[in-house]
């Protein structure tokens, strides 16, 4: 992308380039000042900007250095206003961001030296097993940081932990400049710059770099449908107010407040080039996009159809609630979320028509790739994630509704049954078409002893401190846990069949709730027998269907193992197997996922 079309602050041979996009300002001139924070009562550096005839303003200053606080000064009508570069790279804070009044904040020159990066290539579309992660709750409690808000940093000194369990892609909340300084990221203050309570960009660049090193590729997540009227660096931006400014005007509104103008080619320009910075300047391997229904689909494509030409091996995803195969073949994306396979499951698994909604959700039509489908039978940080003291959308009295760790909303972490269940909930997800996706927590069944409160918030409530807590996760039922996580992860990896798009249901059993499928690819043949039923079939007596596959089978996988937290002998153990006529019998324990290679 040429120097002269980029937006923002451009360090180069010449000094500084500034670019931004205020077509309703009359006159707009840069202010620069040396120091921490900007001084609004001390003189600043002032410099007139030239505008273009399509509404950029844009200036060369030379000998301006790294850290150099600037700000620009927008006449409209006769009324002067400050404002920060909306596509500031850094910024002092989140406070004010349209710089008002007698705010310290400011926009901040950025380094742009090469970075010393780790070799690392972005994994293939099949190949993504995702760990959902918030970075300000994910880091703190009962851990050797004892913070209140985690940093980049202290998240990187967590990367062992996820590589350990098997997981080889991480996927955070939102790390823009939010509102304050605790949040989930989905209030997007300044786009471009990071979340200053979390690091600077330097800081977010060695945590991508980190986890390239670990072997984890990292997905941002990206908010483009909504702002609102609070600390947003666009609202009313060159000082014409109409719906919100030149940034929002016809945009409508969303539930969480106003979307933006996405009709404009601008502002389209605008979220492409934010995406772009992700890639170029911090070598992100994806992006998720938050809640693509509320924008244009027509207009959001053309952005994406960009970023595909540019970055076609980066695995861009939707959000895109219901799941609907136009997001993939006109919308450019490369996959969407597939929200109602959680909900199916979550409903399947307390005996509600438990053979259908699990067909339902394990299946992949019409999508023509497995990887078009992101799959969190656990829960995502939506599914999870709870406010207004645990009672988000009337939770306490709509379990349907009730924004829990699954293991919660099946019974307590205390319950073996509903730990089963969660164990057999993971398996699937990894075992059935789709990339899976874990959020924070759910591999150690991070919840509460008390089924009402086990949900996970950026700090504390009424109900006590709901961010991660290491202490849960090293005990006896959140190892248990763990282990079935890391093991299924490595059945995963270890089986090229469970990334591919082959996918068959060979065997359904409606009496006792069972169901078999399998996946082939080339000479790697994989069964995969679920038992989301409460009875226990033993001495070899449930006889399973296998489709094509015949010969011998080996068990690699049974979820009810002692070591899980199952008892001993409870599937088939290493011994083969021979299926006959299209059958094998089997030992099969309720509420269990068994996965067997075929020879």
């Amino acid at each position: 992308m040429l120097l002269d079309e980029r937006i923002g602050a451009h360090l180069t041979g010449q000094g500084c380039f500034f670019r931004v996009w205020a077509p309703h300002a009359e006159r707009l001139r840069l202010l620069l000042q040396q120091g921490e924070r900007w001084q609004p009562h001390e003189p600043a550096r002032e410099i007139d900007m030239q505008r273009a005839a399509n509404g950029y303003w844009s200036t060369t200053v030379p000998e301006v250095k790294p850290g150099t606080l600037y700000r620009f000064e927008v006449t409209y009508q006769g009324r002067t206003t400050q404002r920060l570069d909306p596509a500031a790279r850094d910024v002092v804070s989140s406070a004010l961001t349209r710089a008002d009044g007698n705010s310290e904040n400011a926009s901040i020159v950025v380094e742009n030296k090469p970075y010393p990066w780790e070799p690392f290539k972005t994994p293939g579309f099949e190949n993504f097993l995702i760990y959902q992660l918030h970075i300000g709750s994910f880091a703190g409690r009962n851990d050797h940081f004892n913070k209140p808000i985690a940093t980049f940093g202290d998240v990187e000194a967590k990367f062992d932990y996820i590589r350990s369990l098997g997981f080889n892609t991480v996927q955070p909340l939102p790390v823009q400049e939010f509102a304050f300084d605790r949040s989930w990221g989905y209030n997007p203050a300044s786009y471009f710059a990071p979340e200053s309570a979390y690091g600077s960009p330097s800081e977010l660049k060695h945590f991508v770099n980190t986890a390239h090193s670990k072997g984890l590729a990292v997905i941002f997540d990206v908010v483009y449908n909504h702002a609102g009227p609070g600390d947003n660096v666009l609202w009313q931006y060159d000082g014409y107010e109409h719906e919100g400014g030149v940034y929002f005007e016809g945009g409508g509104m969303t539930p969480w407040g106003r979307g933006p103008a996405w009709w404009k080619w601008e502002v389209q320009d605008f979220f492409y080039q934010n995406a772009r910075m992700y890639f170029e300047e911090y070598h992100a391997d994806g992006l998720r996009f938050d809640a693509t229904t509320m924008i244009n689909g027509n207009y959001l494509r053309n952005v994406l159809w960009r970023l595909r030409q540019d970055f076609p091996e980066k695995y861009l995803i939707a959000e895109h609630l219901p799941a609907h195969p136009w997001i993939i073949t006109a919308g450019n994306f490369n996959a969407t979320w597939h929200a109602s396979a959680h909900h199916e499951t979550q409903r399947a698994l307390v005996g509600d028509q438990t053979v259908d909604r699990l067909l339902g959700a394990m299946n992949p039509e019409p999508f023509e790739h497995s990887w078009n489908l992101v799959n969190y039978l656990l829960g995502s940080h939506d599914d999870i994630g709870d406010a207004n003291n645990g009672d988000a959308e009337n939770g306490h009295r709509d379990w349907d509704h009730r924004h829990r760790y699954l293991v919660d909303l099946l019974g307590g972490r205390h319950n073996k049954w509903a730990r089963a269940k969660c164990r057999l909930a993971w398996a699937l997800n990894v075992t059935m078409p789709g990339t899976p996706m874990c959020f924070m927590g759910s591999e150690c069944m991070l919840a509460s002893p008390h089924v009402a409160w086990g949900y996970w918030h950026d700090g504390v409530d009424q109900w006590g401190d709901h961010r991660f807590d290491w202490h849960t996760a090293g005990d006896a039922l959140g190892l248990e846990m763990r282990r079935l996580v890391a093991a299924a992860n490595t059945v995963r990896w270890e089986n090229a069949a469970l990334r591919c798009d082959d996918y068959n249901v060979v065997h359904v059993d409606r009496e006792n709730c069972v169901i078999a499928f399998t996946r082939e690819f080339y000479d790697n043949r994989v069964l995969v027998v679920v038992n989301a039923g409460d009875r226990n079939f033993t001495n070899k007596s449930y006889q399973v269907g296998t489709g094509s596959l015949a010969g011998e089978f080996k068990e690699i996988l049974c979820t009810q193992e002692k070591r899980y937290g199952g008892w001993d002998n409870a599937g088939n153990g290493s011994a083969e197997l021979t299926g006959e006529d299209g059958h094998l019998n089997i030992n099969l324990p309720q509420w269990s996922v068994l996965v067997f290679n075929a020879k």
